[in-house]
């Protein structure tokens, strides 16, 4: 299959930063089968991990992790050949895995086709110079990014028009959501290519400019890519007391690997999953403040976060998140009543809210299954990612709108590919699908809200009728 690159797709070289190497490897051991390793795997006691045709050790290095000591986790026992080469550059398989051997693995009487044709695929997609950045690409969103904050502090400094002042925060809620995507970008290395680089910019554009943490983003973001649409792993769809986008909710208490608890199942959450369908839209236009709460949470380490595990520059994550409440603090205070000051901040939280629906869309009402994929080649990575994302269909003259989102399905099997490369990769992945059998899903943004209500509403038939709620509410009461 030829892949060609335009001239308008020319791009600039990437820096590459310097890794120590890890430790030498161990006393080589007999091969092992993939039922042996997932045999012998224990997260905590012998985390192993499937990467290729070699088994490595994991269990002293999860909680040193960059990418979070549940993505680890989660793999332990598994096939993470995919998921590790989507998310890793080559440098760090060739220069650390190495000190993490412990077996090879012994050759498969089926051959992994769909996952050879995958490794393939993208082999070409390097050497076609689609997985560079165009800087071009992100110097042109700065400006319109700058010119969209420069026309909120205008109107908010610059009228007496409580009208313009709400226009304002529109316009900071519209800011607070494409630089989000940005964020999004950063947050998977896929804008310097450098970690370090890359993190540094994440505080600001993360922390600084929206409030939300890239070190917490990072730790819930990265799970869900490996874990996507699992009930007990995924936080993304680990929303009760509210919403419950599976009936699995709704039968026994899911305990979260990722909150470290119980998700709440009482009388409360079986009422207002009831009423799910009708608080979808409202929840997320104040759904920010959750994140707001999760990221100060995350960036203290307290709470589900108390974990000892790394976190890139604690003190900036907490002091750069300081420095967001007091600008936008200032900037409100700046408007001549507080009538004003109420309808411009909560205008621009209602407003940002419309990316929680973007977010969601991608995969809340596509399947949710128990536990974690990666046993064989039927559920291995590229299935998993497949089955349970969602592509929205949109004109070119809308991507801005969508900042990437609407390219799901191949951001979740490509990760660090670069935003503006997606368009270019979407119909090549079409053409993979069909000639391998493989599901692929997209809709409109209109149908697909309208799939999500009618998900939702049809998961409340789950909940406990009214009748069972009030007589567990007398049963709890007396």
């Amino acid at each position: 299959m030829a892949i060609t690159v335009t001239d308008t797709e020319k791009v600039s070289a990437t820096p590459v930063e310097v890794v120590k190497e890890a430790p030498l490897p161990q006393k080589k051991l007999q091969p092992l089968t993939r039922e042996q390793v997932l045999a012998l795997s224990d997260p905590d006691k012998l985390c192993l991990i499937i990467i290729g045709q070699t088994v490595y050790d994991a269990t002293r290095w999860q909680h040193r992790h960059p990418g979070g000591h549940l993505t680890i986790r989660a793999l332990c026992g598994k096939d993470a050949t995919d998921a590790f080469s989507s998310s890793h550059d080559d440098f760090v398989k060739n220069k650390m895995l190495k000190g993490f051997y412990y077996a090879d693995l012994k050759a498969d009487a089926k051959e992994d086709k769909v996952g050879i044709a995958f490794r393939e695929l993208t082999r070409k997609f390097e050497e076609a110079g689609l997985y560079k950045t165009n800087y071009n690409f992100y110097y042109k969103k700065a400006v319109v990014y700058s010119l969209m904050f420069a026309s909120v502090v205008a109107g908010v400094t610059m009228s007496e028009s409580m009208w313009v002042h709400a226009m304002a925060g529109v316009m900071l809620g519209m800011f607070w959501q494409q630089v989000a995507f940005l964020g999004h970008d950063i947050g998977h290395n896929s804008v310097t290519r450098s970690r370090t680089l890359d993190s540094y910019w994440g505080l600001f554009v993360g922390n600084f400019l929206t409030g939300i943490s890239i070190g917490w983003w990072k730790r819930s973001h990265n799970v869900h890519h490996i874990v996507t649409n699992s009930a007990e792993h995924d936080p993304d769809i680990q929303h009760l007391p509210i919403f419950a986008p599976s009936p699995i909710y709704l039968k026994t208490p899911i305990f979260s690997t990722f909150f470290e608890r119980y998700l709440p199942l009482d009388s409360s959450a079986h009422f207002l999953v009831k009423f799910q369908h009708f608080l979808y839209y409202p929840v997320m236009a104040f759904a920010r403040f959750n994140l707001y709460v999760q990221s100060l949470t995350h960036a203290t380490g307290t709470g589900a976060y108390s974990i000892n595990e790394v976190l890139f520059r604690r003190d900036l994550q907490i002091l750069t998140l300081a420095g967001f409440w007091v600008w936008l603090i200032t900037l409100t205070m700046q408007l001549p009543t507080w009538p004003s000051r109420v309808l411009f901040f909560l205008l621009a939280h209602n407003v940002a809210g419309l990316l929680h629906v973007q977010i969601l869309l991608s995969h809340y009402y596509m399947p949710i299954y128990s536990g974690i994929t990666y046993d064989t080649h039927e559920n291995g990575f590229v299935n998993t990612q497949l089955q349970h994302s969602l592509d929205i269909d949109c004109p070119v003259w809308m991507d801005w709108f969508h900042g990437g989102l609407q390219f799901q399905v191949e951001h979740h099997l490509w990760p660090k590919l670069p935003r503006h490369s997606y368009r270019t990769v979407k119909p090549i992945l079409i053409a993979f699908c069909k000639e391998h059998g493989l599901e692929y899903h997209q809709e409109t943004f209109f149908k697909a809200n309208c799939n999500m209500i009618s998900h939702l509403k049809e998961t409340s038939k789950s909940a406990r009728s009214f009748n069972q709620i009030f007589r567990d509410a007398l049963n709890l009461s007396g």
